[in-house]
C-alpha cells in the first residue's frame, strides 16, 4: 500500500479503523434484547433489504449454472465466481431474520431462484456480467438505506460483483451528509495515494491506456474534493481535512506499461477497504457514496489486472473484517 513520506501526525491506520468497523459491523447487525413489548414492535427494518440482496444472489447463481449448461466449456471460468456467490449468499442468509408470530408480515419473503434469460449461442459472458454490474449498482443502492453495519456487508458484496463485471457506469452519488470524520480521513488518504499515484504511472502508459488512467485520475481528483468537502462541513467533532503528501512511497518502481497496471490494481485495492468501512456512517447518502466508491475501486482493480494479465481478485467480501460475517441473532428476535 502507497505510504505517504513522511508518515502524517495522527493519521489512523486502516487496521485500526477496520477493526472499529467489525465491531460496528457486529454490533449494527444484531437486533436489541430488550424484554417486553417493545421488542415485539419494534420493526424489522433491514428485513426487506436483505430478502432481495438473497433473491439477487440466488438469481446470479441460477444464472451461472444455467451458464455451465449451457455451455460446458466456461466452467473452468465461472466456478470461482460461482464460488463467491454462494459465499455471499450463505453469509446474507446468516443475517436474515424474519419477523414470526405478529410480525411475519414486516416484509422479507423470497422468491424462488430465477436465472436471467441468456442469449442462445454467443453472448453469455456478456449477459452475466451485465447482471453483475445490475447487482452491484444495487447493493450500493441497499447500503443508503440499509443500518451501518449491514451496509458495510453490501458494500462489499457490490465491490466484489463489480469486479466480476469490471464496469463502474453512471456518475456517483451525491454526498451532502457532514459525519463519520475518521472514516472519512481514512478514505481521503486512500484518494491522495491514489491521486499521486496514478500521476506516476500515467508517464509508462501510451494512447487509450494513458487516456483511460487520466480519466480515472480525474475522478480520483473528484472524489478527493468531495471528502474535503465533507470534513470541511462537519462542525460535530474536530475534522481538519487530510492534507495530501508531498509524496507517497510505492510499492516499487514502475518500470513498465504493465508495473504501471499492477500499480493502479494496488492503488484501487487499497481504496476499498477504507470505503467499506465508510459504508458503516450514519449517514444514508455517505453510504451510498462510500458503497459506490468500494464498487468503482474493485472493479478498476479487476481491470487493470485483466491488462496486466495478472489474475483476478479471489476474495469474496473485499475490505470487509471476517468479524462482521457471522452476526448473533437475540433469541426471539
Amino acid at each position: 500500500m502507497p505510504e505517504a513520506v513522511p508518515r502524517l501526525p495522527g493519521a489512523v491506520s486502516r487496521r485500526a479503523l477496520l477493526g472499529r468497523a467489525a465491531v460496528l459491523a457486529g454490533a449494527a447487525l444484531l437486533l436489541p434484547s430488550a424484554v417486553g413489548c417493545a421488542a415485539e414492535t419494534r420493526p424489522h427494518k433491514d428485513v426487506p433489504t436483505l430478502a432481495g440482496a438473497i433473491a439477487s444472489e440466488q438469481n446470479l447463481i441460477a444464472a451461472y449454472e444455467a451458464a455451465k449448461a449451457a455451455d460446458a466449456s466456461l466452467a473452468a471460468r465461472l466456478d470461482p465466481v460461482l464460488a463467491r456467490h454462494r459465499e455471499h449468499l450463505t453469509v446474507l442468509k446468516r443475517h436474515y431474520v424474519p419477523g414470526s408470530g405478529d410480525r411475519a408480515d414486516e416484509g422479507g419473503g423470497i422468491p424462488a431462484p430465477s436465472a436471467l434469460p441468456l442469449p442462445d449461442g454467443g453472448g453469455l459472458m456478456e449477459a452475466l456480467r451485465d447482471a453483475e454490474d445490475r447487482a452491484a449498482q444495487a447493493r450500493t443502492a441497499d447500503a443508503a438505506k440499509a443500518a451501518p453495519g449491514l451496509a458495510q456487508l453490501l458494500a462489499s458484496i457490490g465491490a466484489c460483483e463489480a469486479g466480476h463485471a469490471m464496469l463502474a457506469s453512471g456518475e456517483p452519488p451525491a454526498v451532502r451528509s457532514r459525519s463519520g470524520a475518521e472514516a472519512v480521513r481514512t478514505a481521503l488518504e486512500a484518494e491522495h495515494a491514489a491521486v499521486y499515484g496514478y500521476g506516476v504511472l500515467g508517464a509508462r502508459l501510451g494512447g487509450s491506456l494513458r487516456m483511460t488512467a487520466k480519466t480515472i485520475w480525474d475522478d480520483h481528483r473528484a472524489r478527493r474534493d468531495a471528502l474535503v468537502s465533507v470534513l470541511a462541513g462537519d462542525s460535530g467533532e474536530p475534522a481538519e481535512p487530510v492534507a495530501g503528501a508531498a509524496a507517497y512511497r510505492l510499492p516499487g518502481k514502475v518500470a513498465s506499461a504493465r508495473g504501471a497496471a499492477l500499480l493502479a490494481a494496488e492503488l484501487e485495492d487499497d481504496l476499498v477497504p477504507a470505503y467499506v468501512a465508510l459504508a458503516g456512517a450514519s449517514a444514508p447518502d455517505l453510504r451510498a457514496f462510500a458503497a459506490d466508491g468500494a464498487r468503482r475501486a474493485r472493479a478498476r482493480s479487476a481491470a487493470w489486472r485483466q491488462k496486466a494479465g495478472a489474475p483476478a481478485p479471489a476474495d469474496a467480501f473485499p475490505g470487509l473484517s471476517a468479524a462482521a460475517l457471522s452476526p448473533r441473532p437475540v433469541p426471539g428476535e
